[in-house]
């Protein structure tokens, strides 16, 4: 499953640029550059991982939607909470500030696999839902996130998006990857 999900988002990866810089393009750049980064990072072992506290994670989620046609990739903020002594639910946050459209994402009801095979599967899922306008047209959003804490301390995390969107034109699928770093509390 794990190779299925990351051969589907390498055609994604490669029209990916950099974030943090005012245009649509900048933040691109800067979402494809935290991603590289990180992708060097190896991926923390899911059995090592902490038994309690919580860990916030801020970067970029990339999303290839099909508004307008062909699937054009939007940025957003993402904001990640993990709370690793939840005995469920252990994985939540919120996906925000899209360029070019209005809305905001809720990440809900994700685990965190401590037993995975990293080899063969991911060390994390969730659920992905909301609305995103684009001018009067909503689009609902309705995925599943997976991915793997990196680094011997978890300092980073990386992931797959995949799923629905239904909106004026009908319902499609997307895809899409996600990027972030461990917040100092």
């Amino acid at each position: 499953m794990k190779w299925l999900c990351s051969m589907a988002a390498m055609g994604l990866l490669a029209g990916c640029g950099s974030s943090g810089g005012q245009t649509s393009e900048d933040r691109a750049l800067d979402a494809a550059a935290l991603e590289d980064s990180l992708a060097q990072e190896n991926i923390s072992n899911p059995a090592a991982l902490p038994s309690k506290g919580t860990a916030e994670y801020r970067g970029f989620m990339t999303l290839a939607l099909p508004i307008d046609g062909a699937a054009t990739d939007y940025v957003g903020d993402l904001d990640m909470v993990v709370d690793f002594g939840a005995p469920r639910n252990q994985v939540s946050g919120a996906v925000g500030n899209f360029d070019g459209l209005s809305g905001e994402l809720s990440i809900g009801g994700g685990d965190v696999d401590r037993g995975t095979d990293v080899d063969v599967d991911f060390t994390f899922d969730g659920g992905l839902t909301g609305t995103l306008m684009q001018g009067a047209d909503a689009y609902a959003i309705d995925g599943n996130i997976v991915g793997e804490f990196r680094g011997r301390n978890q300092d980073g995390l990386t992931g797959l998006i995949y799923g629905d969107i239904d909106g004026p034109d009908g319902q499609d699928l997307f895809q899409g990857s996600m990027a972030a770093t461990r917040s100092e509390n």
